[in-house]
């Protein structure tokens, strides 16, 4: 027989214990945050950080579920180009809702707003595994039983859709009862576990499960957390993502799938923190001018300057600096418009991209 989901419609209160290797695993998440904050040199490399991210994300949580998108076709539909396909149309929706999430906008963290959310990704895309029309699940609570299969048949029966609302309601409220006790990254791998295994809607529960996680996290201080490629983390760790989370049907224990899915947290964050360091590409120009005028750059918002405006602070003479820029302007780092006087520079906008495009 099949496990059945332990009935939590009177509360949620998670007894499972958390080692010390999970508490670290989430304190260093939160100290990478904020280093990942303060390291972010400017609102440009912070968006192209975010649309490297978004994309990633996106394209993983759907090949978590089977749907096969492309990645140079989604930085395309994120560049300007219209989706064409419905996983096209889906993944442009949640990449935009990880933009969302990047600005500090949080879904309202209610049954209704959860709904509203599925609504949001799913409406006039839905289809069931034989491809026929699922209108009628878009943003709406299971009205019959649903269950977890594998190779070998029916594995788990979660939520019957009698508690569906009561069970949601009762984990909502133990979230806003820990959100500031417990460390955001264990709260966040707690709730994701109890809401596959409640799996409130006919389709779609782990794209929506994986969106609000981001989004707790978020909701908990952790802002940085849409810049960490999490889901594709997941994706690339998806054996173990099942597995472990299988581990927690009973819902006697969570620390197995905790230390997995905050360390994954932690390894995302590694990620994001490292792509944000951009001291190798300054370090590797020989000229100390180059280095400053570089730096200096990066720090700023991408908009056209002149050599005037550079503060100078160390005092480069006017050779150094006009050497400096030529030398910036042959690595394809940066682009120049008019004559030496009245020459202006500005940050090749694709050398970001470029750049980063590499470094995932």
């Amino acid at each position: 027989m099949p496990q059945s989901k332990v009935d939590t419609s009177h509360g949620f209160s998670p007894a499972s214990r958390f080692n010390r290797e999970v508490g670290r695993a989430a304190a260093d998440t939160l100290r990478l945050d904020g280093l990942l904050e303060v390291g972010i040199l400017s609102p440009q490399i912070h968006q192209v950080l975010l649309t490297v991210a978004r994309s990633r994300n996106a394209v993983s949580s759907f090949r978590m579920e089977g749907e096969r998108v492309e990645l140079e076709r989604v930085r395309a539909i994120l560049d300007g180009q219209s989706p064409t396909t419905r996983p096209e149309i889906g993944v442009k929706r949640l990449a935009d809702a990880y933009a969302k999430l990047a600005r500090g906008q949080i879904p309202d963290l209610s049954v209704g707003g959860i709904c509203t959310l599925h609504r949001d990704m799913f409406s006039g895309i839905l289809v069931d595994e034989k491809g026929a029309d699922r209108e009628a699940w878009v943003g709406t609570l299971k009205v019959q039983q649903n269950s977890i299969i594998d190779p070998g048949g029916v594995r788990f029966i979660p939520t019957p859709p009698g508690r569906t609302v009561r069970e949601l309601e009762a984990l909502l409220e133990w979230y806003d009862s820990v959100r500031g006790l417990w460390l955001p990254p264990i709260v966040a791998a707690v709730f994701f576990a109890e809401f596959q295994a409640i799996h409130p809607f006919m389709d779609g529960n782990g794209r929506i499960g994986r969106l609000l996680n981001a989004a707790l996290l978020v909701d908990m201080g952790c802002t940085q957390a849409p810049l960490a490629p999490i889901d594709l983390r997941l994706f690339r760790s998806s054996d173990h993502y099942y597995e472990l989370l299988a581990t927690t049907n009973a819902g006697t224990r969570y620390d197995l799938w905790a230390r997995y899915f905050v360390g994954e947290i932690r390894h995302a964050y590694r990620v994001a923190r490292k792509q944000a360091d951009l001291s190798d590409v300054v370090e590797k120009f020989t000229r100390s001018s180059t280095r400053s005028i570089l730096s200096w750059i990066l720090s700023g918002s991408g908009a056209w300057f002149s050599r005037g405006e550079f503060p100078n602070p160390v005092g480069y003479s006017q050779p150094a600096l006009w050497a400096a820029l030529d030398e910036l302007s042959s690595a394809g780092i940066i682009e120049s418009k008019g004559q030496r006087r009245g020459r202006r520079y500005r940050l090749q906008p694709r050398f970001l991209a470029g750049l980063y495009a590499g470094r995932v």
